[in-house]
């Protein structure tokens, strides 16, 4: 069942409410009647004070804040425990893995918005300013192991709680408008931030397991850590974070525990439009910018355990890690520093002993032009047998600068069909995306 309720105020002030009533059978009977509501409230400003449009500059200028609730479900039969045949004792029927979970309540989520939206110059220069805070509370994770002592294996379960936040900014501006040359430029900028609120007292971690790829890199997350982290095992260290060294091999020592080593959260995304009409010529682009943000190079970490990598090349060299001795020394004000000399060639456990942390590149950018259209419309008079008549090509990622050593830095390690965050930002085998470059016609009669 669902209400809304809507009232203006002479076209100038807006306000609605909203509230969603729902039951689901695939929760338990006590938790299947939920609700949640949502309300919105915005003000033409520049017509509730006339006076900011009297110098001309100003044409619009529009605030809006709005709350929403939602809420999630989960998947049938998830909440009990069935029979499946049980092959290993001889046939019959047993439980199988999955727990039932009595006390399972939907997923909650809601999402605080507030913005404004400027037009100035006559409509030429428009502005979007937007920050969000989303917050997830009890949200349904399934497959999730407990403790066997319970006599399963997996539970679906209200586990963790997440919060998402960020500010989006969108400016559209005409930079040319004449009769038969105009040019309009569009730049849409996010900055995103995300964070794990709460996870149940007994699990130290929790991963993703579509992430889990190769070695032992996966999308883990922790309490109070991002949602899109890289844990993995890494390099033992001392107290002053100096990589140890194994005195009798000099190789670095590792750790064998999956922490925190990346976040593929970028710092900021940039999308840059361009659309250029000259007559009856329309060119448009997109560039899309990323700015930081992790991946995990699987790829490069597979071919370098297999010698097939570039950094086995130089493997006849001399070399000393950087670190310290792994003597006892090394939580001390003057731990030991290492000076073992090492030559790959001669010690295949150089590349071996290396972890997933090693394979892990820091703050990836790329700079893409992800489509390029050019289209030409034919003149009627040209054309009287037809009411429109155009020639188009269209060329997707042409050009592509990056930071990144891999193929191509807009990885997904997974389908679209994964849950949560997903994979991306886990290079294993991916294929770059490909050049493709199509001509067409399009006609109307």
């Amino acid at each position: 069942m669902f209400g809304e309720f809507a009232v203006d105020y002479k076209n100038v002030i807006f306000l609605s409410y909203t509230h969603r009533f729902e039951q689901s059978s695939t929760l338990p009977k006590k938790n299947r009647n939920y609700n949640y509501p949502g309300g919105s409230v915005s003000i033409i400003m520049s017509d509730l004070f006339p006076g900011l449009k009297k110098n001309g500059k100003l044409n619009f200028w529009k605030l809006r804040t709005s709350l929403a609730g939602t809420a999630r479900i989960n998947p049938p039969y998830s909440t009990q425990s069935t029979f499946v045949n049980n092959f290993a004792s001889g046939g019959g029927f047993s439980y199988g893995f999955l727990n039932n979970n009595a006390e399972l309540a939907p997923e909650k989520q809601s999402t605080y918005e507030i913005g404004t939206e400027f037009r100035l110059f006559k409509s030429r220069l428009n502005i979007d300013v937007a920050y969000y805070n989303t917050k997830n509370i009890g949200q349904i994770i399934s497959n999730m192991r407990l403790s066997y002592g319970t006599g399963y294996v997996l539970n679906t379960q209200n586990a963790a709680s997440t919060r998402n936040k960020g500010v989006e900014i969108a400016v559209d501006y005409d930079i040319v408008k004449a009769k038969n040359l105009t040019w309009n430029m569009r730049m849409n900028f996010n900055k995103m931030y995300n964070r794990v609120i709460g996870m149940p007292a007994n699990v130290a971690e929790y991963y993703i397991a579509d992430t889990w790829l190769f070695g032992n890199a996966r999308g883990g997350l922790i309490l109070n850590g991002p949602t899109t982290s890289i844990t993995a095992f890494g390099y033992s260290r001392n107290s002053q974070g100096k990589i140890l060294i194994n005195p009798a091999n000099g190789l670095p020592v590792g750790n064998g525990v999956f922490t925190v080593q990346g976040d593929r959260n970028p710092d900021f995304t940039l999308g840059w439009t361009n659309t250029v009409r000259w007559k009856n010529w329309r060119v448009s682009m997109l560039w899309d910018l990323k700015v930081g943000g992790d991946i995990f190079n699987g790829t490069n970490m597979y071919l370098t355990l297999r010698g097939r990598s570039k950094l086995t090349q130089d493997r006849f060299s001399p070399r000393v890690i950087e670190g310290v001795l792994n003597d006892g020394m090394q939580n001390t004000s003057t731990p030991t520093v290492n000076t073992i000399v090492v030559v790959p060639a001669y010690n295949d456990s150089y590349y071996q002993s290396m972890p997933e942390e090693a394979f892990i590149e820091k703050d990836v950018n790329w700079f893409r032009l992800r489509d390029l259209t050019v289209n030409y419309t034919f003149n009627k008079n040209f054309i009287k047998a037809f009411k429109s008549l155009s020639l188009f090509a269209t060329g997707n990622d042409l050009i592509l600068l990056t930071n990144y050593s891999g193929a191509d830095p807009a990885v997904n390690g997974n389908t679209a069909g994964s849950t949560g965050v997903g994979g991306f930002g886990f290079d294993y085998a991916t294929l770059p995306s490909p050049i493709t470059i199509n001509f067409g016609l399009k006609a109307s009669f």
